[in-house]
């Protein structure tokens, strides 16, 4: 368990999709989940609804990954 705060993670993780998860100390894991939005994010300009739904489950996926770190 680690001295960092579970609301700033979580506002981390609320605005950059797995951030909050390598604030608090999983770096490959919040680097994944990032990297995957930002992917995802990118080929939904151009593919459209498919990636804009996979982009917001990866944003919950994040968020989750966050609140379970504390518990």
């Amino acid at each position: 368990m680690t001295d960092k705060s579970k609301e700033i993670a979580l506002l981390i993780s609320f605005f950059l999709a797995g951030l909050g998860i390598a604030y608090v100390g999983d770096i490959k894991k919040g680097a994944a989940i990032f990297a995957s939005a930002v992917i995802c994010n990118l080929l939904s300009i151009y593919f459209g609804l498919i990636f804009s739904i996979i982009v917001f489950l990866i944003w919950a996926y994040g968020m989750y990954a966050t609140y379970m770190y504390f518990q």
